[in-house]
């Protein structure tokens, strides 16, 4: 399975900047419409939703290429020749979007936000939010989980 890496200074190519991509991008996605994101997920999204992503969560490649349902080698061929995601993967992306700007409103700080993301959660069965967002049915539970935590009530 692939991992997260959670030690920020093995990385020192990873920027504020660089980080703060993904959380842009998920704000601008967040204030379309159902139908504008619908649209925009049949289009694809852009290939630099694997970089943000990667680098907001702090994600070793094959991780990332996992989540977009891709091989490593297809996930560098896409960013060179800056491919778009296929539907499926660009359906994930807004999923994970929207769980991770949730989670960053119920904690109150981006960096928990990443935290809760990015770690095996016991009120998830030991799953990571992060990937659970892979399908419809598990970023459903994160989000419950998340919810439970704003409000103070039982998982």
């Amino acid at each position: 399975m692939p991992t997260l890496k959670h030690h920020l200074d093995d990385h020192p190519e990873r920027t504020e900047a660089d980080a703060q991509s993904f959380w842009i991008i998920a704000k601008k996605l967040s204030l379309m419409t159902e139908r504008e994101r619908i649209s925009s997920i049949r289009s694809g999204f852009a290939v630099t939703w694997l970089l943000t992503a990667k680098t907001a969560f702090d994600l070793d490649e094959s991780a990332i290429a996992s989540f977009a349902d891709i091989s490593v080698k297809t996930l560098r061929q896409r960013l060179k020749k800056a491919t778009p995601l296929d539907p499926p993967a660009s359906e994930r992306f807004d999923r994970l979007a929207q769980l991770a700007l949730l989670s960053e409103t119920v904690f109150e700080a981006r960096g928990v936000a990443e935290d809760w993301m990015a770690a095996p959660n016991d009120s998830l069965g030991g799953e990571v939010p992060f990937f659970l967002c892979k399908t419809e049915l598990g970023g459903r539970q994160a989000y419950r989980v998340l919810r439970a935590i704003e409000w103070g009530t039982p998982v």
